[in-house]
């Protein structure tokens, strides 16, 4: 081989192993291994902003229209996490972009109200009492509300 390759071998934050082949002998592992987690956040950025804020299609050709839209995603994406981090809301920002769309001319109180507000408690997965089926099921028979499924030949 021409040239000389290191491999560097760090966790992500989960504590997986990730492996990393560089040709920089001059950093520590830690230091690339930190330099691969900023990469793959602005990745994730990026990602997001494709995803999130209209960047999958530009509205112009020139070089002046990229550079304005790609900057109005920026100021957006930016105003977005601060108002994430001055509401204290720890939920996905997607959540927000929602509702500020929603929201749009409300007052901003009533925005931050909205972000934080709880939904309606659930009852959670309901367990089946197999005493209250049997009783539900013994009552049925015995009222006759199934004698056309047990005399029926087509389930036998």
């Amino acid at each position: 081989m021409e040239h000389d390759l290191r491999l560097v071998i760090t966790k992500d934050t989960e504590g997986k192993a990730i492996m990393i082949l560089t040709n920089d002998f001059t950093m520590t592992a830690e230091e690339i291994g930190d330099i691969y987690r900023y990469r793959w956040q602005i990745e994730l950025f990026f990602k997001w902003i494709k995803q999130h804020l209209t960047i999958k299609h530009l509205f112009g050709k020139s070089k002046a229209s990229v550079v304005n839209q790609l900057v109005i995603a920026l100021i957006t994406y930016c105003l977005m996490m601060l108002v994430k981090y001055r509401s204290a809301y720890q939920g996905p920002l997607l959540n927000i972009q929602r509702l500020l769309i929603t929201c749009l001319y409300e007052p901003f109180t009533s925005f931050v109200q909205k972000l934080h507000r709880k939904g309606p408690p659930t009852k959670g997965r309901q367990r089946l009492d197999p005493e209250q089926i049997y009783e539900e099921t013994l009552k049925q028979v015995l009222s006759g509300e199934m004698d056309d499924i047990l005399h029926s030949n087509e389930i036998f």
